[in-house]
């Protein structure tokens, strides 16, 4: 999804304004940066709503709860608030600000990737969504190839946790995809989440993509 970024500090009161406002635009706001967040390709679009549609499906009859990307999200560290293209809660919590509610407890976030958000999702949007002290899975999801980079929590909530990154791609490409620089030997064709009790076949994930590689996930 592509953004554009407004140059001058905005305060929190300023952006829950704007935010009220856009009714056709999405407004991170970033410790008083603020980022549109903007249309999208196809294949970003179709990603982000098969994941929507499995998770919903797989997590149905529980008391987790599957967010699109319109959904707020606040993010403990430096107050930042975003938008993630997906996230799963369970038994949400929500803070509200301004009549604006916001999601506080994901397990779950992913990010589709697209060439002008990539680095910032696997950098510093990352750091910022470890501080989520209940987030224990974070997917970031190529729109580009079928390939889903994993990182789980190991260690439960405690702070010092190790994020386990596995590499997952469709069995036709077992070459380096970018996301890793160092993918590992075994590659499997479906995210395994078993925090929520699920599993996400990369097939599904990439329905309808035409993408090299998305019928055989």
């Amino acid at each position: 999804m592509a953004t554009a970024l407004k140059d001058s500090f905005v305060s929190l009161e300023d952006y829950f304004a704007l935010d009220t406002e856009s009714a056709n635009a999405r407004w991170e706001w970033r410790n008083g940066d603020i980022v549109c967040m903007t249309g999208a390709q196809p294949e970003h679009n179709l990603c982000c709503a098969n994941l929507v549609g499995e998770l919903r499906a797989r997590l149905r009859g529980s008391a987790c709860r599957t967010f699109p990307s319109d959904q707020r999200l606040k993010v403990h560290a430096g107050s930042p608030y975003l938008y993630p293209d997906v996230s799963v809660a369970c038994r949400p919590e929500f803070v509200t600000i301004n009549g604006l509610r916001a999601l506080t407890n994901p397990v779950l976030i992913v990010e589709v990737l697209s060439t002008s958000t990539a680095a910032h999702d696997r950098g510093t949007k990352f750091m910022q969504y470890q501080t989520i002290p209940t987030l224990t899975d974070y997917l970031l999801v190529d729109s580009n190839e079928v390939a889903v980079l994993h990182f789980s929590k190991q260690g439960g909530r405690e702070e010092g946790a190790v994020w386990t990154p596995r590499l997952h791609e469709a069995p036709t490409e077992a070459t380096r995809t970018g996301l890793l620089e160092d993918p590992p030997d075994a590659i499997k064709t479906a995210v395994d989440l078993p925090n929520l009790g699920i599993s996400l076949p990369l097939a599904e994930i990439y329905l309808d993509t035409a993408l090299p590689g998305a019928e055989l996930g």
